[in-house]
């Protein structure tokens, strides 16, 4: 990785290259973790996932140069269990529902969470694009959407533990820097293992598949949590962020495509003028805040 004195001299078209480079691997490793549910299991996966990829970012941070003290420890101990329970929810829904709605379900958490404290009208007209979005997507009489309503609901859950992610990772990285997300995954982990040993008779990979399920472990956590934190680090110190905000507005579309691309999802009109509705709210309200 380049030095930041580096960074800070690097073109904003280099910045927004990372962040999609960022969103193309979460997204990939989103969808390598549905091969790896047939193997192991939901729960396994998220347990998978947060230990190997923490193991990474203790490597990558190395965060016991920053201990929290005193009071942080809460926030971080917080911004780590909403992030087990985000993945958690997320995980569950993926395993029903396709990526790209998934997705898009968990894109008004966050999209709430920048309108909870405004007044402006663009920020209102966005949440209300977000429900026609949300809407286009329920089981109405007349439209083709055949969507697993338990899916939705972890997936409307993991919107929610995606607001909170967003609240008190601020407060996590006030407490611990640059090391909360070290520091957040280690109590993830520590949260979500348990979980999952009860969940699968104290086995997180079985003998059987582990040839198999190793490899498929360390990729999702590779491309869906080191990497494009790495990465976004980086951009978010030279990306302008309205430009921020707006191709992490495309994450949805991106996970539609990839879900298609290499899991066979084939989306419905309804459900792609859905993802066109919540990427179109969640434009509105990032370009909106030029203006402040």
């Amino acid at each position: 990785m380049a030095k930041p004195d580096t960074m800070k001299n690097a073109s904003p078209a280099f910045g927004m290259a990372l962040l999609v480079v960022s969103i193309t691997s979460t997204q990939v490793g989103s969808s390598f973790a549905k091969f790896l549910f047939e193997l192991v299991g939901t729960e396994a996966a998220v347990a998978l996932r947060l230990s190997f990829s923490t193991l990474m970012l203790f490597l990558a941070l190395r965060p016991w140069r920053s201990v929290p003290r005193g009071a942080a420890w809460k926030s971080v101990a917080l911004y780590g269990l909403s992030i087990a329970v985000m993945n958690a929810c997320f995980y569950q829904a993926i395993s029903r529902i396709p990526l790209g709605i998934a997705v898009a379900i968990e894109f008004s958490g966050p999209l709430l969470v920048a309108t909870f404290s405004s007044r402006r009208a663009a920020d209102f007209a966005g949440v209300a694009l977000a429900v026609a979005g949300l809407a286009l997507l329920l089981p109405w009489k007349g439209l083709d959407s055949s969507l697993d309503v338990t899916g939705m609901l972890y997936a409307a859950a993991a919107a929610v533990f995606w607001g909170t992610y967003i609240i008190v990772g601020r407060r996590a990285g006030e407490g611990a820097g640059t090391g909360a997300a070290a520091w957040g995954g280690l109590f993830g982990t520590l949260a979500a293992v348990p979980w999952a040993l009860c969940m699968t008779g104290g086995v997180l990979i079985p003998s059987a598949v582990m040839g198999e399920a190793l490899p498929l472990a360390l990729i999702v956590a590779f491309a869906a949590s080191a990497l494009p934190y790495g990465l976004e680090m980086v951009a978010l110190r030279i990306v302008p962020p309205q430009a921020f905000g707006v191709l992490m507005s495309l994450e949805p579309a991106v996970a539609a495509l990839l879900g298609f691309l290499i899991l066979g999802e084939v989306l419905s009109f309804s459900q792609w003028a859905a993802i066109a509705c919540i990427i179109a709210a969640s434009l509105l309200v990032t370009l909106g805040r030029r203006t402040e």
